[in-house]
């Protein structure tokens, strides 16, 4: 899982940093944003990130806003939403939104870990398969 780029997003800076430092030491490159703002500013300037884990509910631009906006630009970038407000409706508006996973705050850290390397393997399968069927149809000539 070296070299994944994940854009972190929470208007907490305790949560910003600990789970951003945690995400590091676990090899993953991590770019911090303190707002949806802040989080598509960045996404739209680099829009090379594998993986955005954003909070739900902040002042401004919300997660759900961020998610849709990220998937509207680039659809093979994951969006995990990570929230204290959880309830059913929320998680439905953001899977139909095209959220890749929803985790209720505080998480666990193994799990998230868990769902990253999934999501990962999962993306890298997805990437696979245009450059596998030009090969299978070079083949076939």
């Amino acid at each position: 899982m070296r070299n994944k780029t994940v854009l972190l997003v929470d208007d907490e800076q305790p949560i910003l940093q600990s789970l951003g430092n945690y995400l590091e030491r676990k090899s993953f490159y991590v770019k911090p944003a303190i707002s949806g703002e802040d989080a598509l500013a960045e996404f739209r300037s680099t829009t090379s990130f594998d993986l955005v884990i954003t909070d739900l509910v902040m002042a401004g631009i919300s997660g759900l806003e961020v998610l849709k906006e990220i998937k509207k630009t680039n659809h093979e970038t994951g969006v995990f939403i990570l929230t204290g407000h959880g309830n059913m409706s929320l998680a439905i508006e953001a899977l139909r939104s095209g959220a890749d996973d929803f985790l209720l705050k505080p998480c666990d850290a193994d799990e998230l870990i868990f769902k990253m390397k999934s999501f990962f393997e999962k993306q890298e399968a997805l990437r696979k398969i245009p450059a596998d069927m030009y090969v299978l149809q070079k083949n076939q000539r």
